[in-house]
């Protein structure tokens, strides 16, 4: 202000009373002091209130898209935890199909021994069981395809070494076959001759040379049937003991197989989760194994017993 300014206000003043100057000059001073202060806590308040506002928003906002993030990762645990059951039952699946499928080519080792068995039937199974058994390389661990693999190549070995002998085994019984079919049509043509002759006693033909020629073919069939007689005997001689040994082979290759199981049997309970004693599960196996061998080993000393 200007000095005439103040001079006018303190003339006015003046004129109010010494009342009204001290009453100007208290409102003065608070007005000063006070309202300044006042403005700036409202201000401050207005300022506060905008900023819980625009914070408030901001929360709800974080708090809008934590729940859609707990939603993503709520959906794609659901999600992976359904793959992983699929994975599971198609595990599953797999293993059961293949343990029956391995059983199957496995028991092929020790079936051989049967020399009745169609070649081409048993072919035709393990080339069936053989995808099945594949498909655990799929889904399988390290462990359980190594373990797979090992007892498949075991099987294939001894399948293959095995037939080169039952091949011989099966020429010779085709041969006694074929010889017994001989000698039963000998033996047919001996009855026929027999039966000729009693026809002719009944008729009282005296005929030489009818009986002559009818007594040699007697003695012919009779000689043939002897022949074939004798070599189906030595043949089945050979063929027994050739035979037994080659039982025992099959058999001996069977057990050889069935104790490398373990490892795939445990294996595919690992991969399944089916937890079992380790130690147990082998104790059980051996003893199984152990009486298996007992019984055969029996068996065959009875049956060389009796061959002796």
């Amino acid at each position: 202000m200007e000095i005439a300014e103040i001079e006018k206000i303190m003339s006015l003043l003046g004129s109010l009373g010494l009342g009204a100057i001290i009453g100007a000059l208290a409102v003065y001073l608070l007005l000063k002091s006070f309202l300044p202060s006042y403005l700036s806590e409202k201000g401050k308040n207005l300022a506060t209130k905008e900023d819980v506002a625009s914070i408030t928003d901001k929360v709800e906002s974080v708090k809008t898209d934590y729940a859609k993030v707990l939603e993503e990762l709520r959906s794609n645990n659901q999600l992976k935890l359904a793959e992983i059951e699929r994975e599971k039952n198609i595990k599953k699946e797999v293993y059961l199909q293949a343990v029956e499928a391995l059983t199957r080519t496995q028991n092929i080792v020790g079936t051989l021994s049967n020399l009745n068995t169609d070649e081409q039937k048993i072919t035709a199974g393990m080339v069936n069981d053989s995808g099945l058994i594949a498909k655990v390389q799929i889904v399988g661990s390290e462990r359980t395809v190594k373990a797979v693999t090992t007892i498949m190549a075991s099987i294939g070995t001894a399948i293959m070494e095995l037939m080169l002998e039952r091949g011989i085994l099966v020429e010779r019984k085709n041969t006694i076959e074929m010889l017994e079919g001989f000698r039963s049509r000998a033996q047919g043509e001996i009855d026929r001759y027999i039966a000729i002759m009693k026809n002719l006693n009944l008729e009282g033909n005296q005929d030489k040379r009818l009986w002559d020629s009818i007594n040699n073919s007697v003695q012919f069939e009779t000689q043939q049937r002897d022949k074939f007689s004798q070599e189906i005997s030595d043949l089945w001689k050979t063929q027994n003991k050739e035979h037994l040994k080659f039982t025992q082979k099959c058999m001996n290759k069977f057990f050889e197989i069935t104790s490398l199981l373990p490892d795939a049997v445990l294996a595919v309970r690992e991969d399944l989760n089916l937890t079992i004693s380790n130690d147990a599960y082998l104790d059980i196996f051996n003893k199984n194994i152990e009486q298996g061998r007992k019984v055969f080993g029996e068996f065959f000393k009875n049956i060389s017993d009796r061959q002796a």
